[in-house]
């Protein structure tokens, strides 16, 4: 469905099949392995040069947000989708980074 949305070119993600370490509660149950896998995930984001990072899963948004420490924008799917048939820039991109 992103491919479908004009302007937008995926970019594939290095280990994407390795999780954020959110996992559910596995971030309170087994923090400093969570953190590792955040940090790793967070890592392969940075290398890819995207500009923004489109997930659906409400715990990744969570766990990756902490660790890519506001470097990248970040929307869930629907954001994506809603500003494209708006023909807008979501506000997520329009924001200074800090």
């Amino acid at each position: 469905m992103l491919r479908a949305i004009p302007g937008v070119d995926l970019v594939e993600l290095p280990e994407a099949e390795i999780c954020c370490g959110s996992a559910g509660i596995y971030n309170m149950l087994q923090p400093q392995a969570a953190s590792d896998l955040g940090r790793r995930k967070a890592d392969n984001i940075r290398g890819t040069g995207a500009d923004v990072l489109v997930t659906a899963n409400p715990g990744c948004l969570l766990q990756i947000r902490k660790y890519l420490e506001g470097d990248l924008p970040m929307l869930h799917p629907i954001q994506l989708i809603d500003a494209s048939i708006r023909g807008v820039r979501p506000p997520e991109m329009c924001a200074p980074r800090m």
